[in-house]
Order: structure tokens, then C-alpha cells, then sequence
């Protein structure tokens, strides 16, 4: 449930979200985008947690997790990306603005004329963009593997609700 404009004006004058608001977290009042924010403002983001690798070898376990994970895969590329430095304010406002409209369902994928199903905004900037130049450009894919089963049937079998919530 959405927190109503009067909540968080309450939470700001409270202390609640914070009392300075970075230019990249100021939106319009009344927004959806705004609400969000508030919301996630109150949460704790950036405790990293990823893979201890050291923690494996010590149980002897690390080599079937590096045969499930793999070496250069979405999966290592996004465990370790996720132990990156991160920026609150940044983070907070990628996921208040982050939107996924799905193509329909008979869309047949064109690199050369991409329909834009993700956008949102970094550091004031806004972002349109295609499911698969949102992989490459989080480097969670990279370009040879756009065309194999690794991503097309990840992306086609994935429920509405998922992928729209992730």
C-alpha cells in the first residue's frame, strides 16, 4: 500500500526519511515515484551480501558452487557486482524510477529496432531502454550470450508478476 503525501510529509517532518533530501530524491508531490522513495528511504540498503568463497573452500564446497554459479556467467557478473560500492542516494533513486513494461507476447525480438520496456533515472538522467540493452548495459549478460538459451529462455519463461516486480 502506497503511503499517502500527508504520511510522508509526517515522515520528513518526523526525521524519518532523512532531513536533507539529495536533488536526485526530489519528485513530485502526489507521485508514485515519490512515494516509493519515502518508502525505501526508511529501509536499510547497501548491506552488501554475496558469495564467500573462502567460507566454501574452508567447507569444501566451492567447486560445486562454481560449477553451478560458473566462471563468466549472469550469475558470477551479478554476485559480484552486487559486493560493488554502491550510492544510497543513487540506489534509492534507480529502484524509486525503475519501471519494466513487457513487450506482447508475440513480439519477436529486433536488436536493430528495440522496443523500450525498462526505464528509469541515475543521477537525474532518464533511461529508456530494452530488456536486452539493460542486461548488457548492467553487465549482467554480455552481447555473444543475448542469442543463446542462457538469455532467451530465462526472459520467455519468467511469469508476468516476476519480472515485473523484479
Amino acid at each position: 500500500m502506497d503511503s499517502s503525501d500527508d504520511e510522508i510529509e509526517h515522515m520528513e517532518a518526523e526525521g524519518e526519511v532523512g532531513e536533507e533530501v539529495c536533488p536526485y530524491l526530489q519528485f513530485p508531490q502526489g507521485s508514485r515515484v515519490r512515494r516509493r522513495c519515502a518508502r525505501l528511504r526508511t529501509m536499510e540498503i547497501g548491506g552488501h551480501v554475496g558469495i564467500d568463497w573462502e567460507l566454501l573452500e574452508t567447507l569444501g564446497e566451492a567447486a560445486q558452487t562454481r560449477d553451478i554459479v560458473g566462471l563468466d556467467t549472469p550469475w558470477s557478473r551479478l554476485f559480484q557486482t552486487v559486493m560493488e560500492d554502491s550510492y544510497r542516494e543513487l540506489t534509492i533513486e534507480f529502484l524509486s524510477t525503475f519501471t519494466y513494461a513487457p513487450h506482447p507476447a508475440d513480439y519477436v525480438e529486433d536488436p536493430d529496432f528495440p522496443v523500450h520496456e525498462v526505464t528509469f533515472r541515475l543521477a537525474g538522467q532518464q533511461f529508456v531502454m530494452s530488456v536486452r540493452e539493460f542486461a548488457v548495459h548492467t553487465d549482467l549478460y554480455i552481447e555473444p550470450e543475448l542469442d543463446t538459451d542462457l538469455y532467451t529462455q530465462v526472459v520467455r519463461q519468467m511469469d508476468r508478476q516476476t519480472l515485473i516486480s523484479f
